[in-house]
């Protein structure tokens, strides 16, 4: 008789959630403490504003805007992202509006273009991995 478990959790790994949620630390190093204020992140391209919405024991709900400052014409991007800090990962809960982001695990359609909380995830990455670049070629 074999003693194997079945593995049944999702085998995605949480790196892009860590990832978000150390570059958010990284780029706004206030976030922890923020209650009231806004920190705002300026490049020559865009602007990112950052504003608390609740905050509890573990967690820390943010507003996120994007703006595109040399391209008007774009409408901004705006996300809620809840900060879990025990667990030190960040998850978009909200996008453009859109406040039932489903995960695929929850999801009875398996196809990727429903996948919309793992593709809001993906984005947040690409938004904050892209102001750290930026960040290091103006300190440097």
């Amino acid at each position: 008789m074999s003693h194997t478990l079945e593995q049944t959790r999702n085998k995605q790994p949480m790196w892009l959630f860590e990832r978000n949620y150390s570059y958010l630390r990284v780029i706004f190093p206030e976030i922890i403490d923020l209650h009231t204020s806004t920190l705002v992140y300026r490049d020559a391209l865009k602007e990112v504003k950052v504003h608390c919405l609740e905050v509890s024991r573990y967690t820390t709900l943010i507003g996120l805007k994007l703006t595109f400052t040399q391209c008007p014409q774009i409408p901004p991007v705006e996300m809620t992202v809840r900060l879990y800090h025990d667990a030190e990962v960040a998850d978009v809960i909200s996008y453009q509006n859109i406040t039932r982001l489903v995960a695929p695990y929850f999801s009875e359609e398996k196809e990727t273009d429903k996948d919309h909380k793992r593709q809001a995830n993906i984005l947040l990455y690409e938004l904050l991995s892209g102001c750290l670049k930026k960040r290091s070629i103006e300190i440097a």
